[in-house]
């Protein structure tokens, strides 16, 4: 079953994509499985959640994916046990058209992927939110997609997109592409549209919506700015907590262990 390879995307930003898969990838570490996080999204965003810097051009998915670097040159260290990360930079945005020319451009980060998969149990990779060849790529090198989805209206429409983009794919280049889960993120257990969303999410999509679900915590913005993912800076904090029952539902939705130890 393992390793897996799992994209964490949706096509609107500021849905806490970056921050779902900082702390699932933190929390899946500290829990004895090896991860490894790749940052994908030209901002940055993950290399910059573990204080490094994103200006790595000669180890970065950039790297790996325009000058055809070998991948394994491209992992960077985070200083935190089982996890490591292959990072962005700024020169990402460009690969758009750099890669317009290759041959099969789709599926280079595939096959980068390949001899470095046995090296981990779990990679994940942070998608940016666009449609691109850079995006196409990542839900190719996975076997599943978890989509994280705000709690209010907007988040609606983000799904859609996200949805539609996996019907295509799955339709035309990997049919065996699927949806782990919908993470529904930013809950407000005061705001009446925030608990209808939480409510509609769960009656339309039924087992694809994680049971747990990530509420608003000011902890969130502390340990962005301490640069320390908050499921290890802040473990008794509601949203530390409720990232780590997310990452027991999915290990036992796979049968693994608790702590891989």
């Amino acid at each position: 079953m393992l390793p897996k390879v799992i994209a964490i995307s949706n096509q609107k930003g500021g849905v806490g994509k970056t921050t779902s898969a900082v702390n699932i990838s933190a929390g899946l570490a500290a829990r004895g499985y090896k991860v490894l996080l790749i940052d994908t999204d030209h901002q940055a965003s993950c290399t910059v959640a573990f204080g490094l810097k994103s200006a790595y051009d000669n180890k970065s998915i950039y790297a790996a994916l325009v000058s055809l670097s070998p991948i394994q040159d491209c992992i960077i260290r985070t200083g935190y046990p089982n996890l490591d990360l292959i990072p962005s930079t700024p020169h990402l945005v460009g690969a758009e058209i750099e890669l317009v020319n290759f041959t099969e451009r789709e599926y280079i980060l595939t096959e980068k992927l390949e001899p470095i998969k046995p090296l981990y149990d779990f990679i994940f990779i942070d998608c940016p939110p666009s449609l691109g060849i850079v995006p196409i790529n990542s839900l190719m090198a996975s076997d599943s997609v978890i989509i994280p989805l705000q709690c209010e209206y907007f988040g609606i429409e983000g799904l859609e997109l996200i949805l539609g983009t996996l019907k295509i794919i799955q339709k035309r280049l990997k049919p065996e592409l699927y949806v782990e889960g919908i993470l529904l993120t930013m809950h407000d257990e005061d705001n009446d549209l925030s608990n209808q969303i939480l409510g509609l999410m769960r009656e339309n999509f039924k087992d694809q919506v994680f049971d747990t679900y990530i509420p608003r915590d000011m902890a969130f913005i502390d340990s962005t700015a301490k640069q320390v993912p908050v499921i290890l800076s802040k473990k008794k904090s509601i949203g530390a907590l409720a990232y780590d029952r997310m990452i027991l539902e999915f290990l036992e939705k796979y049968n693994l262990r608790k702590n891989k130890r």
